[in-house]
């Protein structure tokens, strides 16, 4: 058996790094986790002792049972099975409060299941790659509890905000062109869910232009009444395009499964955004991490169906495939 440490000082109170910890589900926001999923919650808190979860990694994927649920100083498990395949005798995370916020440390005793080699190929493979998912999700909850961007974000000022906006919106721009792309081409097919949720297309009228302008969307919650949109731009301080051009005109289009239908949009009011939230998050929690990220109060979007007659009084009919001119981040 062999012991592999890695550990984090976040500038935050221990309270805080603890729950974050605490709520495995946050751990999906890590790009290293690709899946987290609670298949057995405990009597007192869904994640306290006895609860069992599966995570799955890039690398694999594990059944843990939660062993230590001791706030906020400890929490550990243990792998009772999974793939690749492991001698596990426990892993912890434990929190101590240090000058500038919380050292969390984790830790963790396994050994390969293989007849020849284990120590070889623990120490050498298994170890390096399990430190580096551990890495990242350490990463992750900085960034979630701390909030690093927003602090870069508040210091740019003058030219020096334009050209790396400029450069951003670019990069974005050129995901979504590419997105878009590969939906079409496919019909559909490919490209069509991540992270759990499915991409659709927003047909919006350009505010200034008045063209037809398309952006490719994930979509957290989603029902034949009800779609619904988060207008994060990836937690940039400027609210996108197509929310801004939605604003403007909300009566939109939704393209989804190849279907274009008339919808309207509206921003969802404080009430309707608090019900809201946590299961957006819970659809995804990355949702979470972008809010970290800037002051702005990221908007939250409702698109309800319209009429095809409401539609076609707006002057902008209903159509089966989507024609767009462009699209906007």
């Amino acid at each position: 058996m062999q012991t592999l440490t890695v550990e984090r000082v976040i500038s935050a109170p221990v309270d805080k790094v603890f729950d974050w910890f605490a709520d495995s589900e946050n751990f999906a926001a890590a790009t290293a986790v690709l899946r987290n999923e609670l298949v057995q919650p405990a009597s007192d808190t869904p994640y306290g002792v006895g609860a069992v979860r599966k995570v799955t990694w890039f690398f694999g994927s594990y059944t843990e049972r939660i062993t230590v649920h001791d706030s906020p100083k400890k929490l550990g498990w243990i792998i009772e099975s999974g793939f690749p395949a492991i001698r596990h005798q426990g892993a912890e995370l434990t929190f101590s409060e240090v000058p500038g916020g919380t050292r969390v440390v984790l830790t963790t005793t396994a050994q390969a299941t293989i007849p020849v080699g284990a120590d070889f190929v623990t120490r050498n493979v298994g170890f390096p790659v399990l430190a580096a998912g551990y890495r990242n999700v350490l990463r992750t909850a900085d960034v979630a509890i701390t909030s690093p961007r927003k602090a870069k974000q508040a210091s740019r000022q003058g030219w020096v905000a334009k050209p790396r906006n400029y450069v951003f919106d670019q990069a974005l721009k050129a995901i979504r062109n590419t997105h878009h792309f590969i939906l079409k081409v496919s019909g559909g097919k490919w490209g069509n869910k991540q992270f759990g949720m499915a991409a659709i297309e927003l047909h919006v009228i350009g505010r200034k232009s008045g063209a037809r302008r398309t952006a490719v969307l994930w979509v957290p919650l989603m029902s034949p009444d009800r779609v619904v949109l988060v207008a994060s731009k990836e937690g940039d301080d400027r609210d996108p395009e197509w929310y801004r051009n939605l604003v403007a005109t909300p009566e939109v289009e939704l393209t989804i499964d190849g279907v274009t239908t008339p919808w309207l949009a509206r921003t969802a009011n404080a009430e309707e955004k608090a019900d809201l939230w946590p299961k957006i998050v819970k659809a995804y929690h990355g949702f979470a991490v972008y809010q970290t990220r800037t002051d702005r109060d990221i908007p939250v979007v409702i698109c309800e169906p319209r009429s095809e007659t409401a539609a076609a009084d707006s002057g902008k009919p209903a159509k089966k495939k989507a024609n767009s001119q462009g699209t906007t981040v």
